[in-house]
């Protein structure tokens, strides 16, 4: 391998802030939004031109239900626009399940409001190229952009990368699995009668047996997985906010690491291939879809796990599930038994930092649940307010007295149950 020596560089100190939260998702947007709420000055970077992460740039846009905390908010804000909605004609394999539309584009926009009404300085476009660490104290992060390579200072960073880039570049251990979940690329479609393709197929569910058997006549090129598995539904769609519009799930493509980027750009072509052939297909096969067209597609393939940061807790599927652990700080929704400790949200071994979203420390089969947008929100919602009470305490995120937290978060509409 040829190796090419930089030349050493003198890196400018462009910001200096109390919580820098590297992400803009849903999970790094309820981390700033929050840490600004309890008196501290916030930063966040995007690499996007626009907030939400998975939820608007993978068009993850069918949800569990948004009743907890500052998913409350969330929820009421998308209410009063008249986009949020119960998902109907979901069929056999979602039967138990409540999916709720969103709209991304609205999503998109009140989530830069809640940031710009609370005075949360953004830096979008911009990418986080390695983490300062100064005697295991997470010290901010290097970034790269238009304007070339800059250093951001703070005195407490949220990891809410997705991947734990943050994290994994401070030395904080992290597991990755053998058998990564799949990957699937989502897109939306408008124009469909809805009306006459359930007189059809009678549920939404029931759109992968169609496919199935196309591909099985030959009639439908189609490599990705159709079945569900892994809580990847393969091929499936769901009503939207809107009359006439559908959210597709264009199948699942296994063996990608989401962290090699040759890996994403081979996702990134075979899933887009399949979007226009799986659209094409419905389009001159099914009754309903004969004036459809895809709308648009995903900004990225949905990548369901990477990293998962280790801990001083690393709680299994039944565990979140079923216990209510002293030290819970999120609870996503009111009225299913789910929870997130305070543990899972501070990783081992680096100190000043958290982590939120999909990267929180726990197994995997608890993440096949953790990763859900609401899930999301909830743990951001309790890292960003740690981070500013620690600072206003004056101790580190790993000795801040939970109780205190728990209390806020109460106060903030958290319903621990």
């Amino acid at each position: 391998m040829q190796w090419i020596t930089e030349a050493e560089t003198r890196t400018p100190v462009v910001e200096n802030t109390d919580v820098l939260v590297c992400g803009g998702g849903v999970a790094g947007v309820a981390a700033a939004t929050c840490a600004a709420r309890n008196g501290a000055k916030v930063m966040l970077i995007e690499r996007y031109g626009f907030l939400g992460g998975l939820a608007t740039a993978g068009l993850v846009i069918t949800l569990g239900p948004m009743n907890n905390g500052i998913n409350n908010e969330i929820r009421k804000t998308l209410e009063s626009s008249k986009s949020y909605l119960k998902c109907s004609n979901l069929g056999e394999a979602t039967e138990t399940a409540t999916l709720i539309a969103v709209d991304p584009e609205i999503l998109k926009y009140e989530l830069m409001g809640m940031l710009l009404r609370q005075n949360v300085k953004l830096l979008l476009h911009t990418y986080i190229v390695r983490t300062i660490v100064e005697n295991g104290s997470c010290q901010g992060v290097i970034v790269e952009n238009k304007a070339g390579r800059a250093a951001i200072l703070a005195r407490t960073t949220v990891d809410a990368t997705g991947d734990g880039d943050v994290a994994a570049s401070a030395g904080a251990p992290y597991e990755t699995a053998e058998d990564l979940l799949p990957v699937t690329l989502m897109f939306n479609m408008a124009e469909v009668d809805i009306d006459r393709v359930m007189s059809q197929i009678g549920n939404w569910g029931k759109l992968r047996r169609v496919v199935k058997e196309a591909v099985e006549r030959g009639d439908l090129p189609f490599d990705l997985d159709l079945q569900p598995s892994g809580y990847a539904p393969g091929v499936f769609a769901a009503n939207l906010c809107y009359p006439r519009e559908i959210n597709v799930w264009s199948g699942s493509l296994r063996g990608i690491n989401g962290l090699d980027p040759a890996q994403l750009t081979r996702a990134e072509v075979i899933t887009r291939e399949h979007a226009m052939r799986l659209a094409a297909f419905l389009k001159a096969n099914l009754a309903g879809f004969e004036d459809a067209r895809i709308e648009y597609t995903a900004t990225q393939v949905g990548v369901r796990e990477t990293r998962r940061i280790v801990g001083e807790i690393m709680p299994s599927f039944n565990e979140v599930m079923t216990q209510r652990f002293s030290d819970t700080v999120a609870k996503p929704y009111a009225d299913r038994e789910m929870r997130v400790p305070y543990r899972s949200i501070v990783p081992k071994d680096v100190d000043n930092l958290f982590v939120v979203g999909r990267c929180i420390s726990a197994k995997q089969d608890a993440m096949v649940q953790l990763r859900i947008i609401p899930v999301c929100f909830a743990t951001g919602q309790a890292a960003g307010t740690a981070a500013a009470l620690a600072l206003k305490e004056g101790v580190s995120p790993r000795e801040l007295n939970v109780a205190l937290l728990q209390e806020n978060l109460m106060a903030q509409g958290v319903d621990f149950g």
